[in-house]
Parts: C-alpha cells; sequence; structure tokens
C-alpha cells in the first residue's frame, strides 16, 4: 500500500475516531488509542496513538493487546514508560539519591502502595545499580537505558502483585 494512501487512511480513521458517538465506536476508539504501540508512543495525544496503531499494524496489535491483557490498556503502563523516557536524567540522579520526586511519581504510576514504596525505590535501586555497572552503559541509547529501567520496574512491580 503507498504511503499516502496509509497515511490517509490513517487519518481519515483519526477523524472518524473523534466523532464516533455510539458506546461499541467509543470502546473501539479507546482501544485504538489506549492499547498497542500507539498507546506507548503517544499516550497523552489521543489522535496520534491512534493513527500510529493504524499505520504500524491496522490496529492488530491494539486489538490483541486489549484482549490478551487488557490490564495494559488502561494507559499505566504506556505513561509509565513515557515518564521513564522523558525523564530518565532526572531518575537516574534520583535513584543514585535513593530519593526524590520524579522517584515518588514514578512508584504512583507503577501503583505501588505509600507503605511499599521505600522499600520498591530500594529494589529498584539494587537492580539499577547492576544496569549502571554494565561496561557498555555509557555507550547505550536513552532508549535503551530507558527500556532497561522500565523493565526493572515490572520486575519488582510484578514482585509485589
Amino acid at each position: 500500500m503507498p504511503a499516502k494512501k496509509k497515511i490517509f487512511l490513517a487519518l481519515s480513521f483519526a477523524i472518524s475516531l473523534a466523532f464516533a458517538q455510539t458506546g461499541t465506536a467509543r470502546e473501539f476508539a479507546d482501544i485504538y488509542t489506549d492499547c498497542g504501540l500507539g498507546a506507548i508512543i503517544a499516550p497523552r495525544t489521543p489522535v496520534v496513538a491512534a493513527i500510529t496503531n493504524v499505520t504500524f499494524d491496522l490496529g492488530t496489535t491494539a486489538v490483541s493487546s486489549n484482549i490478551s491483557s487488557p490490564e495494559t490498556c488502561a494507559g499505566g503502563r504506556a505513561r509509565m514508560a513515557a515518564f521513564v523516557h522523558d525523564a530518565y536524567d532526572s531518575l537516574e540522579v534520583e535513584l543514585a539519591a535513593g530519593e526524590g520526586k520524579y522517584l515518588d511519581s514514578l512508584a504512583a504510576l507503577a501503583g505501588i502502595e505509600q507503605k511499599e514504596k521505600t522499600a520498591f525505590i530500594q529494589d529498584v535501586r539494587k537492580q539499577f545499580a547492576h544496569s549502571v555497572a554494565a561496561p557498555d552503559y555509557t555507550q547505550q541509547t536513552l532508549f535503551t537505558k530507558a527500556e532497561n529501567l522500565y523493565n526493572i520496574l515490572n520486575q519488582e512491580k510484578e514482585k509485589r502483585s
């Protein structure tokens, strides 16, 4: 399919989502904005999320993630991933210090209860220290560093579930 046609279809789809009125259409629109690759790339921009999902794979990833793991579609993991990427430098500093407003926000995004926050942050710090000590750490891209931290957060969060 030519690129211009894909873009036209994606924009048409996004416009139709914006004006959808029925309950079924709204639920479908939520899937395209809250799930899949689009939600990860643009968690705060629903139209971009929908266009990304449609352009990337005609929305199959969004639909399948809604079916197989609906808890990821609430936007929590996508928001956490975006936050880790956007605030990585500040998180790196605060993880070294062991406290800070970014770590507080991160624990909240991860859904960690206040009573478990200190232990959660300590465990994340231990795992993160191993990541930072890797010989290739300074050569890693921001995306790779953020992805590693995101994976650590999910592992520590799952331990508490």
